[in-house]
């Protein structure tokens, strides 16, 4: 009898792939990039450079009734924050798929160096002293709902951005599910963590948060490339 017959693995033997990932994460969203090698069927290196919206848990977006055709505006907030990441991983494979299809699980980890962005929160305002209205710089002990018409959009506040260094590390379980032996196509789930420094405050009357954790699911999409 054929060993296939019997429910003989595939393995793999990819040199270099790459994948575009798609993330949902419970503090927001995020898209990657990873590129690759696979020494052996087990193992595989990888780099990788990511791209994540972080949102205050407090953060609410709001619309001043008030007025027609203003900005959303989201009170309290100091910082739209973002994460840049660029690191190295480590992925191994703990269930190689079968040779007939199915799925193959890993276990991945990567860090690096992770900057924090924080875009300062703009309002539009209205000037008692003139009768006009004007975009500034949320100040949380000046601006409040009697003097907030809405937002001041998200470009306004783009030449202060806040650049903060730090690192970042992840951790998850991957499914890859492709049919196609030359095609990336999985399913991850895990957790990421975030430290910067200083820390920025992104809520008024909140402090600082010194770490940001958050669970995740993903999507990766892309390419292998085999011997031949």
């Amino acid at each position: 009898m054929d060993a296939q017959e019997v429910g003989e693995f595939y393995h793999d033997v990819t040199l270099k792939e790459w994948d575009i990932e798609l993330m949902a994460h419970t503090s927001g969203f995020g898209v990657g990039f990873q590129h690759g090698r696979t020494p052996d069927i087990l193992n595989k290196h990888y780099w990788e450079i990511e791209f994540l919206y972080n949102q205050h848990p407090k953060s609410v977006r709001s619309i001043n009734v008030l007025y027609e055709g203003v900005r959303p505006c989201r009170y309290g907030q100091l910082y739209t924050l973002f994460f840049a990441h660029g690191g190295y991983g480590y992925q191994r494979t703990l269930h190689q798929k079968p040779y007939w299809g199915g799925v193959k699980v890993s276990w991945n980890f990567s860090g690096g160096i992770s900057l924090g962005i924080g875009i300062p929160n703009y309002v539009e305002v209205l000037n008692y002293n003139t009768g006009f209205s004007e975009i500034v710089r949320y100040d949380p002990e000046k601006h409040n709902l009697n003097n907030v018409i809405g937002g001041g959009g998200f470009f306004a506040g783009i030449l202060q951005t806040t650049v903060r260094p730090g690192f970042y590390a992840k951790t998850g379980l991957n499914f890859e599910f492709a049919k196609n032996d030359y095609r990336l196509r999985a399913l991850e789930i895990g957790a990421l963590f975030d430290m910067v420094f200083p820390f920025i405050q992104q809520m008024a009357h909140n402090p600082a948060k010194p770490c940001y954790i958050a669970g995740y699911i993903a999507f990766d999409f892309g390419r292998k490339k085999g011997l031949h």
